[in-house]
């Protein structure tokens, strides 16, 4: 009798306990925005977590540049927003030709082609269905001044949903 209590009370604590759990974990939404600056604050967006930033050298339509990502990810979504500050010698024609050479990277790594809408600094979606784990991807590259500026939204198929990615893309905001 008396054990069979002590195993009615462990069996309830372990219930109390799970639903605790269950509680707790529904406080902690899987995505949880935040916005902050980014582009060395020209430019504001909502990030889904934490972000991580860094730096590296890109070859951009012949121009050694720094580019510098920040990033957040959700599983295996990456939400990001990077730039690259193009030398101010630069002419208004090799500027236009870097965001095209950054657009062109992205559309050439899905596999796609370059959607028209994003030479003109709009959203467009690429997937890549044939991959051996289904992809998409939603992205933008403007051009403000002297700055290529890239925003992305990317995962398999079935994780990022267009509402989640674009409620990430809309966030972009040049101040």
């Amino acid at each position: 009798m008396l054990s069979n209590l002590r195993h009615q009370r462990r069996l309830l604590g372990g219930l109390i306990l799970l639903f605790l759990v269950g509680v707790l974990s529904a406080c902690y939404p899987k995505y949880n925005w935040r916005e902050l600056p980014v582009v060395d604050g020209l430019a504001v967006a909502a990030f889904p977590a934490r972000v991580d930033t860094a730096q590296r050298e890109i070859m951009l339509n012949d121009m050694k540049l720094t580019f510098e990502l920040t990033s957040a990810t959700i599983d295996k979504t990456v939400f990001s927003v990077g730039y690259s500050q193009l030398p101010t010698e630069s002419t208004p024609s090799q500027r236009q030709e870097a965001q095209r050479a950054m657009i062109t990277s992205l559309a050439s790594a899905m596999g796609q082609p370059v959607p028209v809408e994003a030479f003109a600094g709009e959203a467009f979606v690429l997937a890549s269905p044939n991959a051996q784990t289904p992809l998409v991807m939603h992205a933008r590259v403007v051009l403000y001044y002297d700055v290529v500026i890239r925003q992305i939204a990317a995962g398999p198929i079935g994780e990022l949903t267009p509402e989640i990615a674009q409620e990430f893309m809309r966030s972009f905001k040049i101040r």
